[in-house]
Protein backbone atom coordinates (compact mmCIF):
# COMPACT_ATOMS: atom_id res chain seq x y z
CA UNK A 1 0.00 0.00 0.00
CA UNK A 2 1.39 3.40 -0.98
CA UNK A 3 2.16 6.12 1.54
CA UNK A 4 -0.63 8.66 1.95
CA UNK A 5 1.85 11.53 2.24
CA UNK A 6 5.10 11.84 0.32
CA UNK A 7 7.59 14.50 -0.67
CA UNK A 8 8.36 15.90 -4.10
CA UNK A 9 11.50 18.04 -4.15
CA UNK A 10 11.08 18.74 -0.45
CA UNK A 11 7.37 19.60 -0.68
CA UNK A 12 4.79 17.41 1.07
CA UNK A 13 2.14 15.98 -1.24
CA UNK A 14 -0.82 13.60 -0.86
CA UNK A 15 -3.34 11.78 -3.04
CA UNK A 16 -6.85 11.00 -1.88
CA UNK A 17 -10.45 10.61 -2.96
CA UNK A 18 -13.97 11.66 -2.06
CA UNK A 19 -14.77 11.14 1.62
CA UNK A 20 -16.35 7.80 2.56
CA UNK A 21 -19.53 7.45 4.57
CA UNK A 22 -20.17 5.06 7.46
CA UNK A 23 -20.88 2.31 4.94
CA UNK A 24 -17.44 2.72 3.39
CA UNK A 25 -18.78 4.06 0.09
CA UNK A 26 -17.99 7.47 -1.41
CA UNK A 27 -20.39 10.19 -0.28
CA UNK A 28 -22.32 12.31 -2.72
CA UNK A 29 -20.70 15.61 -3.63
CA UNK A 30 -23.43 17.43 -1.70
CA UNK A 31 -22.52 15.46 1.43
CA UNK A 32 -18.75 15.55 1.03
CA UNK A 33 -18.38 19.24 0.12
CA UNK A 34 -19.24 21.34 3.14
CA UNK A 35 -18.88 24.80 1.59
CA UNK A 36 -16.95 26.78 -0.98
CA UNK A 37 -13.54 26.06 0.51
CA UNK A 38 -13.92 22.75 2.38
CA UNK A 39 -13.89 19.25 0.86
CA UNK A 40 -14.37 15.95 2.66
CA UNK A 41 -11.27 13.94 1.86
CA UNK A 42 -10.47 10.22 2.09
CA UNK A 43 -6.88 9.02 2.38
CA UNK A 44 -6.20 5.51 1.19
CA UNK A 45 -2.76 4.28 2.07
CA UNK A 46 -0.22 4.05 4.85
CA UNK A 47 2.02 6.55 6.56
CA UNK A 48 4.96 6.85 8.91
CA UNK A 49 5.22 8.76 12.15
CA UNK A 50 8.39 10.29 13.60
CA UNK A 51 8.44 10.67 17.37
CA UNK A 52 8.69 14.22 18.67
CA UNK A 53 11.18 15.06 21.40
CA UNK A 54 13.39 11.99 21.03
CA UNK A 55 16.07 10.67 18.70
CA UNK A 56 17.06 7.01 18.45
CA UNK A 57 20.20 5.74 16.71
CA UNK A 58 19.92 5.20 12.99
CA UNK A 59 19.98 1.70 11.54
CA UNK A 60 20.45 2.82 7.94
CA UNK A 61 21.35 6.16 6.40
CA UNK A 62 22.69 7.71 3.25
CA UNK A 63 26.40 8.16 2.69
CA UNK A 64 27.92 11.30 1.15
CA UNK A 65 27.11 11.62 -2.53
CA UNK A 66 24.38 8.97 -2.44
CA UNK A 67 20.64 8.92 -1.84
CA UNK A 68 20.68 5.19 -1.16
CA UNK A 69 20.51 4.19 2.50
CA UNK A 70 23.13 1.77 3.73
CA UNK A 71 23.32 -0.14 7.00
CA UNK A 72 25.36 1.70 9.61
CA UNK A 73 27.38 -1.47 10.18
CA UNK A 74 28.21 -1.80 6.46
CA UNK A 75 31.79 -1.64 5.29
CA UNK A 76 31.06 1.71 3.62
CA UNK A 77 29.78 3.37 6.80
CA UNK A 78 32.52 1.82 8.90
CA UNK A 79 35.15 3.19 6.52
CA UNK A 80 33.54 6.63 6.43
CA UNK A 81 33.13 6.97 10.20
CA UNK A 82 36.69 5.85 10.78
CA UNK A 83 37.59 9.38 9.70
CA UNK A 84 35.11 11.52 7.73
CA UNK A 85 37.61 14.38 7.68
CA UNK A 86 40.21 12.75 5.46
CA UNK A 87 41.36 14.96 2.57
CA UNK A 88 40.00 12.70 -0.18
CA UNK A 89 36.46 13.59 0.89
CA UNK A 90 34.86 16.83 -0.22
CA UNK A 91 35.78 19.88 1.89
CA UNK A 92 33.76 20.00 5.11
CA UNK A 93 33.77 23.33 6.89
CA UNK A 94 32.89 22.28 10.41
CA UNK A 95 34.30 24.36 13.24
CA UNK A 96 37.61 23.10 14.57
CA UNK A 97 36.14 22.69 18.07
CA UNK A 98 33.28 20.56 16.74
CA UNK A 99 35.71 18.41 14.76
CA UNK A 100 37.73 17.90 17.95
CA UNK A 101 34.54 16.88 19.76
CA UNK A 102 33.70 14.36 17.04
CA UNK A 103 37.20 12.93 16.73
CA UNK A 104 37.00 11.22 20.12
CA UNK A 105 33.78 9.48 18.99
CA UNK A 106 34.53 8.47 15.39
CA UNK A 107 36.95 5.72 14.48
CA UNK A 108 36.74 1.99 13.86
CA UNK A 109 33.56 0.48 15.20
CA UNK A 110 31.54 3.70 15.25
CA UNK A 111 29.12 2.49 12.58
CA UNK A 112 28.73 -0.93 14.17
CA UNK A 113 28.10 0.72 17.53
CA UNK A 114 25.40 2.95 16.06
CA UNK A 115 23.61 0.12 14.28
CA UNK A 116 23.71 -1.98 17.47
CA UNK A 117 21.95 0.71 19.48
CA UNK A 118 19.53 1.38 16.63
CA UNK A 119 18.48 -2.26 16.60
CA UNK A 120 18.10 -2.26 20.38
CA UNK A 121 15.81 0.78 20.18
CA UNK A 122 13.68 -0.86 17.49
CA UNK A 123 13.28 -4.08 19.45
CA UNK A 124 12.43 -2.17 22.63
CA UNK A 125 9.66 -0.31 20.80
CA UNK A 126 8.30 -3.51 19.27
CA UNK A 127 8.19 -5.07 22.74
CA UNK A 128 6.34 -2.07 24.19
CA UNK A 129 3.68 -2.10 21.46
CA UNK A 130 3.23 -5.86 21.82
CA UNK A 131 2.91 -5.48 25.60
CA UNK A 132 0.25 -2.80 25.12
CA UNK A 133 -1.63 -4.99 22.67
CA UNK A 134 -1.61 -7.82 25.22
CA UNK A 135 -2.66 -5.52 28.08
CA UNK A 136 -5.65 -4.29 26.10
CA UNK A 137 -6.59 -7.79 24.94
CA UNK A 138 -6.30 -6.71 21.32
CA UNK A 139 -4.62 -7.88 18.12
CA UNK A 140 -3.18 -6.12 15.06
CA UNK A 141 -6.69 -5.79 13.59
CA UNK A 142 -8.15 -4.06 16.65
CA UNK A 143 -5.17 -2.29 18.24
CA UNK A 144 -4.89 1.45 17.62
CA UNK A 145 -2.56 4.35 18.28
CA UNK A 146 -3.42 7.72 19.81
CA UNK A 147 -1.53 10.62 18.21
CA UNK A 148 -0.91 14.01 19.78
CA UNK A 149 0.32 16.64 17.33
CA UNK A 150 2.21 19.85 17.98
CA UNK A 151 3.38 22.90 16.02
CA UNK A 152 4.89 20.90 13.16
CA UNK A 153 2.64 18.14 11.82
CA UNK A 154 4.95 16.79 9.09
CA UNK A 155 8.68 16.49 8.64
CA UNK A 156 10.51 17.01 5.35
CA UNK A 157 9.83 13.41 4.30
CA UNK A 158 6.05 13.50 4.69
CA UNK A 159 6.09 11.65 8.01
CA UNK A 160 3.77 12.72 10.78
CA UNK A 161 5.45 14.33 13.79
CA UNK A 162 3.69 13.47 17.03
CA UNK A 163 3.65 12.03 20.49
CA UNK A 164 2.17 8.53 20.22
CA UNK A 165 0.64 6.09 22.66
CA UNK A 166 -1.72 3.17 22.69
CA UNK A 167 -5.32 4.21 22.13
CA UNK A 168 -6.83 3.80 25.60
CA UNK A 169 -9.83 6.15 26.00
CA UNK A 170 -10.22 5.54 29.74
CA UNK A 171 -7.16 6.60 31.68
CA UNK A 172 -7.75 3.85 34.29
CA UNK A 173 -9.15 0.91 32.30
CA UNK A 174 -7.84 -1.76 31.89
CA UNK A 175 -5.03 -0.26 33.95
CA UNK A 176 -3.31 3.10 34.31
CA UNK A 177 -2.60 4.54 30.89
CA UNK A 178 1.18 4.47 30.37
CA UNK A 179 3.29 7.37 29.22
CA UNK A 180 3.78 7.91 25.50
CA UNK A 181 6.15 5.69 23.57
CA UNK A 182 8.32 8.80 23.15
CA UNK A 183 8.83 9.00 26.90
CA UNK A 184 9.10 5.26 27.43
CA UNK A 185 12.01 5.11 24.98
CA UNK A 186 13.76 7.79 27.04
CA UNK A 187 12.98 5.98 30.27
CA UNK A 188 14.55 2.75 28.99
CA UNK A 189 17.66 4.50 27.71
CA UNK A 190 16.78 3.57 24.13
CA UNK A 191 16.62 7.18 22.91
CA UNK A 192 18.25 10.50 23.57
CA UNK A 193 16.11 13.60 23.92
CA UNK A 194 15.84 15.92 20.94
CA UNK A 195 13.87 18.89 22.20
CA UNK A 196 13.03 21.24 19.34
CA UNK A 197 11.20 24.49 20.04
CA UNK A 198 8.22 24.99 19.83
CA UNK A 199 7.17 21.33 19.41
CA UNK A 200 7.35 20.35 23.07
CA UNK A 201 5.68 21.49 26.28
CA UNK A 202 5.72 24.10 27.71
CA UNK A 203 6.39 25.95 24.45
CA UNK A 204 3.23 24.95 22.57
CA UNK A 205 1.33 28.23 22.69
CA UNK A 206 -1.34 29.90 20.60
CA UNK A 207 1.21 32.47 19.49
CA UNK A 208 4.87 31.93 18.61
CA UNK A 209 5.72 35.22 20.29
CA UNK A 210 4.05 33.97 23.45
CA UNK A 211 6.10 30.77 23.23
CA UNK A 212 9.39 32.71 23.34
CA UNK A 213 10.35 32.72 27.02
CA UNK A 214 12.31 35.59 28.56
CA UNK A 215 16.12 35.61 28.67
CA UNK A 216 17.47 34.33 31.95
CA UNK A 217 14.54 31.95 32.57
CA UNK A 218 15.41 28.76 30.65
CA UNK A 219 16.09 26.61 33.71
CA UNK A 220 13.08 27.97 35.59
CA UNK A 221 10.81 27.46 32.59
CA UNK A 222 11.98 23.88 32.01
CA UNK A 223 11.70 22.90 35.66
CA UNK A 224 8.20 24.40 35.94
CA UNK A 225 6.90 22.11 33.18
CA UNK A 226 5.74 18.73 34.48
CA UNK A 227 6.05 17.10 31.04
CA UNK A 228 9.50 18.44 30.24
CA UNK A 229 10.81 17.78 33.75
CA UNK A 230 9.59 14.19 33.60
CA UNK A 231 11.26 13.57 30.23
CA UNK A 232 14.55 15.09 31.41
CA UNK A 233 14.45 13.06 34.62
CA UNK A 234 13.87 9.86 32.64
CA UNK A 235 17.13 10.54 30.78
CA UNK A 236 19.05 11.33 33.96
CA UNK A 237 17.80 8.16 35.60
CA UNK A 238 18.67 6.03 32.57
CA UNK A 239 22.17 7.50 32.62
CA UNK A 240 22.54 6.87 36.35
CA UNK A 241 21.34 3.28 35.88
CA UNK A 242 23.70 2.79 32.90
CA UNK A 243 20.85 1.68 30.67
CA UNK A 244 20.75 1.40 26.88
CA UNK A 245 22.78 4.10 25.15
CA UNK A 246 24.44 4.83 28.52
CA UNK A 247 25.74 1.30 29.05
CA UNK A 248 29.41 1.88 29.96
CA UNK A 249 30.40 -1.41 28.32
CA UNK A 250 29.35 -0.07 24.90
CA UNK A 251 27.85 3.43 25.11
CA UNK A 252 26.44 5.18 22.07
CA UNK A 253 29.38 6.99 20.48
CA UNK A 254 27.67 9.35 18.01
CA UNK A 255 24.27 10.89 18.51
CA UNK A 256 21.78 10.15 15.75
CA UNK A 257 21.61 13.72 14.48
CA UNK A 258 25.42 13.72 14.28
CA UNK A 259 25.35 10.66 12.04
CA UNK A 260 22.76 12.38 9.86
CA UNK A 261 24.67 15.62 9.32
CA UNK A 262 27.91 13.71 8.79
CA UNK A 263 26.20 11.46 6.24
CA UNK A 264 24.87 14.47 4.35
CA UNK A 265 28.09 16.44 4.93
CA UNK A 266 25.95 19.32 6.09
CA UNK A 267 26.47 21.76 8.91
CA UNK A 268 24.28 21.56 12.01
CA UNK A 269 21.53 24.13 11.54
CA UNK A 270 19.61 24.53 14.80
CA UNK A 271 20.76 26.99 17.44
CA UNK A 272 20.61 25.79 21.03
CA UNK A 273 19.74 27.08 24.50
CA UNK A 274 21.00 25.49 27.72
CA UNK A 275 18.02 24.42 29.85
CA UNK A 276 20.28 23.88 32.86
CA UNK A 277 21.15 27.58 33.08
CA UNK A 278 19.27 30.81 33.56
CA UNK A 279 21.41 32.87 31.20
CA UNK A 280 20.57 34.83 28.05
CA UNK A 281 22.73 32.96 25.54
CA UNK A 282 21.76 31.24 22.29
CA UNK A 283 24.65 29.10 21.08
CA UNK A 284 25.23 28.86 17.37
CA UNK A 285 24.37 25.48 15.88
CA UNK A 286 27.90 24.07 15.77
CA UNK A 287 28.39 24.70 19.49
CA UNK A 288 25.64 22.34 20.70
CA UNK A 289 28.26 20.02 22.25
CA UNK A 290 29.16 22.73 24.78
CA UNK A 291 25.98 21.61 26.52
CA UNK A 292 27.19 18.10 27.39
CA UNK A 293 23.90 16.48 28.43
CA UNK A 294 21.32 16.05 25.69
CA UNK A 295 18.41 16.64 28.08
CA UNK A 296 19.71 20.18 28.69
CA UNK A 297 19.60 21.22 25.02
CA UNK A 298 16.68 23.10 23.52
CA UNK A 299 17.17 23.39 19.77
CA UNK A 300 15.85 26.48 17.99
CA UNK A 301 15.21 26.23 14.22
CA UNK A 302 17.00 29.04 12.37
CA UNK A 303 13.77 30.69 11.19
CA UNK A 304 12.79 31.34 14.81
CA UNK A 305 16.09 32.71 16.14
CA UNK A 306 15.11 36.33 15.31
CA UNK A 307 12.09 35.98 17.63
CA UNK A 308 14.42 35.19 20.51
CA UNK A 309 16.76 38.05 19.59
CA UNK A 310 13.78 40.42 19.59
CA UNK A 311 12.96 39.20 23.10
CA UNK A 312 16.49 40.05 24.25
CA UNK A 313 18.43 36.82 23.84
CA UNK A 314 22.12 37.20 23.04
CA UNK A 315 23.81 35.33 20.17
CA UNK A 316 27.06 33.59 21.10
CA UNK A 317 29.66 32.50 18.56
CA UNK A 318 27.66 33.63 15.55
CA UNK A 319 30.04 36.20 14.12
Amino acid sequence: MADVFFDVNGNIRAVGSIRRGANGNPQSLDASIADGDTIGFHCAGSGSLRFLGVDTPEKNFQLPGSQAHRRLDSEEWEAYLTDPFLPHFDPYNLDADLIAHLRVRIGPGAGINHRFHGENAEQALIAQVQSDMDALGQNPDTFGYFLSFSFEVFDAYGRFLAFINRNQPDVRIPGPRPFSYNERQLEKGMALPYFIWPNIAPFRKESLLEAVFAPGTARQTAEASADLSRARNFVRQARANEMGVFNPADPLRLEAFEVRYLGRRELPSRAVIDLSRDDDVILQAQHYFRIPNAEDRLFIPPAFVPLFVMRGWRLEGWF
